[in-house]
């Protein structure tokens, strides 16, 4: 079996080579700390499963899982991240991910996600099981809405400039409208984003663009 680790963080790496080693000793592990790295082994090699830190520099958000797949589709892909599982973890399910693993998950949890990913190539905590379930159930025929696509023009102008870091004084400047109207298109923004701060906010806009 060969696995590609897509990791910036060494100690991650070892731990998952370790954790590799004893389920399969024979395994073969390749490892990258860049996505665009990545692309270019698994062009060259036939990977069965790719590990991959959404967390690692230069980020890698929902995009970089739909094109994998897309090119790579009978490869599993097992996400990892800091990100919060109730949060994230249907998102990047939907967007093609076989498996997603916060990695503040117990020992034995993160022993049974890799080698779930390993003989089935599926993982899901039972919590994010929960979630699928109920999406499901809720309407089978509704398809997942990128929530960006609710931004207005207007929205989107500001939202980005509030990523930039700009001030709520600085955005009204540039707009040409005051404070307070950018006051009201951020906290639309963040209900349409379903987030309650700037850091979330960040977070979930680079995940889904």
């Amino acid at each position: 079996m060969n696995i590609l680790i897509i990791e910036d963080e060494p100690l991650t790496v070892l731990g998952l080579k370790q954790k590799i080693g004893e389920i399969n000793p024979a395994t073969t592990v390749d490892n990258t700390s860049s996505v665009e790295t990545a692309y270019d082994l698994a062009s060259r090699n036939i990977y069965e499963l790719i590990i991959l830190d959404i967390d690692i520099k230069g980020k890698a958000g929902a995009g970089v899982v739909e094109r994998m797949k897309a090119l790579y589709p009978g490869t599993a892909i097992l996400v990892i991240t800091d990100l919060e599982e109730s949060i994230y973890g249907l998102p990047y399910m939907k967007a093609g991910a076989d498996g997603f693993l916060s990695k503040l998950a117990s020992s034995a949890q993160f022993d049974e996600a890799i080698r779930a990913m390993m003989v089935m190539g599926k993982y899901a905590s039972t919590p994010l099981q929960q979630q699928i379930i109920q999406e499901s159930q809720i309407s089978r025929s509704v398809r997942y809405v990128n929530p960006l696509m609710s931004i207005s023009d207007r929205e989107r102008q500001v939202m980005n400039h509030l990523i930039a870091g700009k001030s709520t004084g600085e955005i009204a400047a540039i707009l040409n409208i005051n404070k307070t109207t950018v006051g009201t298109h951020k906290m639309r923004i963040l209900k349409k984003m379903q987030v309650n701060s700037l850091i979330k906010l960040i977070e979930k806009v680079t995940m889904l663009s």
